[in-house]
C-alpha cells in the first residue's frame, strides 16, 4: 500500500491480495489502514504484556484501553476482512490470518473487562472512593478466591498450567467445535460447486459462513456464550436464500440447507461453564 515494494507473495490467492490492498475499500482512508491495524495491533502486544493479573482492579485504565482496541476494533477488522469477497471480489491469505488471530483474542479479553467493570460497580455503589481515582489508581476488593495463576516467564518449567490459564474463561463445546467447522465449509462450497466469487449466492455462502465461524468462537468465551443464538439466524438464511436465486446449483442450495440447519440445531444448547463470574453469570444462558 505504501508503494515500497511491488508484488504482494500469496500462495493460495496469487494476485487476489493486490486486488484487495489496492482496492477503493483499502483507500478510503487518508492513511494506510493496513499501516493504521499495524499501530493498534503493536498497541494490543505491549499492553497484553503490561500488569500482572490482577490488573482488572490495580489497572482499570489499561483494561479498558486494551479492551477498546481488540473487543470493538477487532471486530471491525474481522468484518473489513469477511466483506472483501463481496465488495472487492478477492481473497487475501494474510488479511485472513490476522483475522483468524483477531478472532480469539475477542473472547480472551472479555471476561477481563467484565470483571474490571464489576470491579468499579462495587466500589462506586459503596461510595469509598471517585470514579476518576478509582479507574486511574485502581483499588483493592475483598474475594474468596485466591488468584493462583502462573506467571508468564514460567512457561518452560510450567507449560501446561501457564497455558491453561492463558485461555482462562473459555471452553470448548462439541457444539460450537462442530458449527466453527460447518461455517468453514460453507465458506468454501461455492468454490467446490463452480460458482463464481461475485455471484450473489457465493456472497450469501461466504458471508454466512465466516460470520458463523466469527460468532462460533467468540461463543467458546463462557461470558459470551449468549452470542450463539446469532448462529440460528446464519443458519437459517444459508437454508432459505439459495433456493431463491436462480443461479444456485442444486448441490450447493443442499449443502446449505444441510449444513445450515445443521448449525441452528448446534447454537440451542449451552455446553460446559467451567468458572464463575459472579453478576455475569446471570447473562451465561
Amino acid at each position: 500500500q505504501l508503494g515500497y515494494i511491488d508484488t504482494v507473495w500469496d500462495p493460495f490467492f496469487g494476485q487476489q491480495s493486490e486486488q484487495v490492498l489496492n482496492s477503493a475499500m483499502s483507500h478510503s482512508m487518508p492513511v494506510s489502514d493496513a499501516g493504521l491495524g499495524a499501530i493498534a495491533y503493536t498497541f494490543e502486544f505491549l499492553m497484553g504484556w503490561m500488569g500482572a493479573p490482577s490488573r482488572w482492579r490495580t489497572m482499570p485504565w489499561m483494561v479498558a484501553i486494551f479492551g477498546i482496541l481488540v473487543i470493538p476494533l477487532g471486530l471491525v477488522h474481522i468484518f473489513l476482512v469477511i466483506s472483501q469477497p463481496v465488495i472487492v471480489g478477492a481473497w487475501c491469505m494474510f488479511c485472513l490470518l490476522a483475522a483468524a488471530i483477531m478472532i480469539p483474542m475477542i473472547p480472551l479479553e472479555v471476561d477481563e473487562v467484565i470483571a474490571m467493570i464489576q470491579f468499579m460497580k462495587k466500589k462506586l455503589k459503596k461510595g469509598e472512593e471517585s470514579f476518576w481515582k478509582l479507574f486511574w489508581k485502581g483499588g483493592t476488593i475483598k474475594s474468596e478466591a485466591e488468584d493462583k495463576a502462573p506467571e508468564m516467564m514460567a512457561f518452560p518449567q510450567k507449560p501446561g498450567p501457564v497455558y491453561s490459564a492463558s485461555i482462562w474463561g473459555i471452553s470448548f463445546p462439541w457444539t460450537l467445535s462442530v458449527a466453527t467447522v460447518l461455517g468453514l465449509v460453507l465458506v468454501a462450497a461455492p468454490g467446490v460447486f463452480g460458482v463464481g466469487i461475485q455471484e450473489t449466492v457465493a456472497d450469501v455462502f461466504h458471508l454466512s459462513g465466516s460470520l458463523i465461524v466469527v460468532v462460533s468462537i467468540i461463543s467458546m468465551g463462557e461470558p459470551l456464550r449468549i452470542c450463539r443464538y446469532f448462529n440460528i439466524l446464519l443458519g437459517l438464511t444459508v437454508v432459505i436464500a439459495p433456493w431463491f436465486l436462480g443461479n444456485s446449483p442444486t448441490g450447493l442450495s443442499v449443502t446449505g440447507a444441510v449444513a445450515g440447519l445443521a448449525v441452528a440445531a448446534l447454537a440451542l444448547p449451552v455446553g460446559p461453564k467451567t468458572q464463575r463470574y459472579a453478576g455475569w453469570d446471570a447473562y451465561i444462558k
